[in-house]
C-alpha cells in the first residue's frame, strides 16, 4: 500500500532533521513508527532483565548493610516479630530490603536528627504562642493568677491590724 501525506514545512523540516540525525531515510523513519504504533513491535530494552536483576540485588545488599535496623544480617524488626511468634529469626533477605518500607539509610542519620530538632523547635514555639494565645482569651474563666498577682494579694492581705499595732508598741 503506498501512502501519500502532506506534511507542513515547518514539521517536514523536523522530520528530515530527525531523520538526519539518526541516519534513517524519511520513509524508514515512517515505516518504524507505523510499525510502532500499530503492531507494537518492541525493539530491545536498553538493559537487560539479568543486568537489571543484579542492579536490584546489588541495591537490596547495600540497603541491608546501611538500614538503621539492620545488623547487615538481620533484620531487627523482622527478629523482634519473629520472637513475638516464636520462629527462629531468619537471615536478611535481599528482596525484603528492596521493598521494605521500614528502611532508614544510616548515613543519612544525622540529617534527619538535624530535621527532627529543627521541627521540634518549631513546635515548641507554635506551643508557647498557642499557650500564651489561650491565656489571653481564658486566663480569667480558668482561674489561672500568674505569680505577680499572687504577690500582691498577699500583700493585701498582711495588712496591719490593731494587734500587731499593740505588740509592736508594747516591744518597743
Amino acid at each position: 500500500m503506498r501512502i501519500t501525506i502532506d506534511i507542513p514545512p515547518d514539521v517536514e523540516k523536523k522530520l528530515l532533521e530527525k531523520c538526519n540525525a539518526a541516519g534513517v531515510s524519511p520513509s524508514e523513519f515512517i515505516n518504524a513508527l507505523v510499525e510502532w504504533y500499530f503492531l507494537r513491535r518492541d525493539r530491545k530494552p536498553a538493559v537487560s532483565v539479568n543486568e537489571f536483576v543484579s542492579n536490584a540485588m546489588n541495591i537490596a545488599k547495600e540497603r541491608g548493610v546501611k538500614c538503621k535496623y539492620s545488623d547487615g544480617s538481620y533484620c531487627a524488626l523482622e527478629t523482634l516479630g519473629d520472637l513475638f511468634e516464636d520462629r527462629k529469626p531468619e537471615p536478611l533477605n535481599p528482596y525484603k530490603c528492596l521493598f521494605c518500607v521500614d528502611y532508614v539509610d544510616r548515613s543519612r542519620k544525622k540529617e534527619i536528627e538535624l530535621e527532627d530538632s529543627r521541627v521540634k523547635m518549631k513546635m515548641h514555639e507554635i506551643a508557647m504562642l498557642a499557650a500564651r494565645y489561650v491565656f489571653e482569651l481564658y486566663g480569667d474563666k480558668l482561674g489561672y493568677q500568674p505569680e505577680v498577682y499572687k504577690i500582691v494579694e498577699e500583700e493585701k492581705k498582711k495588712e496591719i491590724s490593731k494587734e500587731d499595732v499593740k505588740k509592736l508598741l508594747d516591744n518597743w
